[in-house]
């Protein structure tokens, strides 16, 4: 039986406000004093065993009991939308929004899915709980909180791809938030990848990446992180849609005229709680919608000379033609060394072109990452990230890479020339150009 939190203006949550430990408000409580006839060396050494004590009552105490984790606003998109122009939003109107939010989809321990159409047939949300939660075993010895022991070092709590180790990643782990997913068989930049791509995702990996392959989890582990992901995602594009919504739409609140704050969904005024909740559940439908609605391109049959040096051949010729423009970006030698100073679209949504970076603390602070400039592939390395097949090569060059400045192929090219440009890439790892060249023994880099 699937169960779901349904959500009403009236039963609205708030989140949850952490106050201090009692055991440490307790432990504050405790004195010690020194008796004052007692010499001065016994005086110390009491004082010191005191210090050690509490030091080590204070160690015990932070390792004490269990800290559940929360989401945390899109700081980040909060405040591009002030920077864009478009709204500010005050405190109360960002607690709002978290508070919808939290009543919809839960808490990281306690995902839930919000009862709108569709939804179950999107995200199954008994294998949610298979992927939420932390990191242990239930009654039947099962393993669970999967997300949390294989994912959340480097795609965060949220999903926003910040996790503890992100930062030392080249390139920094996926943002989910957005439904922007880089390798998929679908055709488009917003429109989001099948179930079967993100599996295909997690069971390969991501060559040349710190995204490893999950072969070793067994099959139904794999399809949990999937819907976790979706729910993630889902969450994610909501919460964007929402602050979008409220900047665009709501006022903050005067200190001058002492005007209130327009809320998202205000409990004390029916009628704007209602359409609030409304506006909430069309933004969850409008994504479910787009992700159930997603279709892989249909894959032709390859020429019958693919294969061939003729076809090879043909591939090169198209490569550096304006129909395809594939050495602007991958040069002209394909080592990916064409331009070196565009952004992907995580970044180039609050940098721009690059060019205007005077607000580049206040979104560092806010929570994003340094921005860093994407490179082309070097097709000639062989490591290609999305796959190797000519299957997933000719989905690169049909639908281009979502997210970067690959663009899906011209409407100009046939089938078989698509064909014939994932043949010569395929080729180019194996060109003489591409063998290091010889160098004697003794010459050679020791490990």
């Amino acid at each position: 039986m699937v169960h779901r939190r349904l959500w009403t203006s009236k039963s609205m949550p708030q989140l949850l406000i952490k106050g201090s430990d009692p055991h440490l408000s307790w432990f504050r409580s405790i004195h010690y004093s020194v008796d004052k006839d007692m010499s001065k060396l016994k005086s110390i050494c009491q004082t010191s065993l005191a210090a050690f004590v509490s030091l080590l009552v204070l160690s015990a105490l932070s390792g004490c009991g269990y800290t559940e984790p929360a989401y945390s606003l899109n700081s980040v998109y909060v405040l591009l939308q002030e920077k864009s122009g478009i709204g500010d939003l005050d405190r109360s109107q960002q607690e709002n929004i978290a508070d919808v939010l939290g009543a919809a989809f839960g808490t990281p321990d306690d995902p839930q899915l919000p009862d709108v159409a569709g939804i179950g047939d999107f995200i199954d949300i008994d294998k949610l709980y298979v992927a939420a939660g932390k990191v242990g075993r239930d009654a039947n010895g099962a393993k669970r909180g999967l997300y949390r022991e294989h994912c959340v070092h480097c795609h965060g709590i949220n999903g926003d791809g910040v996790g503890p180790t992100a930062a030392f990643l080249n390139p920094y782990p996926r943002d989910y938030r957005r439904g922007i997913f880089k390798f998929k068989s679908t055709l488009g930049p917003s429109v989001p990848p099948t179930h079967e791509d993100l599996h295909r995702i997690l069971y390969d990996g991501v060559a040349g990446t710190a995204m490893p392959s999950f072969k070793v989890l067994d099959e139904g582990e794999i399809d949990a992180l999937v819907h976790y992901v979706k729910y993630l995602s889902l969450r994610g594009q909501v919460e964007r849609a929402l602050i979008g919504l409220s900047a665009d739409e709501l006022e903050p609140a005067d200190p001058e005229t002492g005007a209130k704050a327009q809320l998202l969904v205000d409990v004390s005024d029916p009628a704007q709680a209602q359409a609030g909740v409304a506006a909430t559940k069309n933004a969850v439908e409008s994504v479910v919608t787009s992700w159930m609605s997603a279709q892989p391109v249909p894959v032709p049959s390859p020429p019958s000379n693919f294969g061939t040096k003729e076809s090879m051949a043909e591939g090169r010729r198209l490569f550096f033609t304006t129909l395809t423009n594939c050495s602007k970006c991958h040069g002209e030698t394909a080592l990916g060394d064409g331009q070196l100073t565009d952004y992907d679209e995580w970044t180039k949504e609050w940098v721009g072109d690059g060019k205007n970076l005077e607000n580049i603390e206040e979104y560092e602070a806010a929570g994003a990452l340094p921005p860093r400039n994407i490179r082309p592939r070097n097709l000639r390395a062989g490591i290609f990230r999305g796959g190797r097949r000519p299957i997933d090569l000719y989905w690169r060059v049909k639908n281009g890479i979502a997210g970067t400045p690959m663009p899906a192929a011209s409407g100009q090219l046939s089938d078989d020339d698509l064909w014939h440009v994932v043949d010569y890439v395929r080729s180019l790892q194996y060109d003489k150009l591409s063998q290091p060249g010889h160098v004697p023994d003794f010459q050679r880099e020791r490990n």
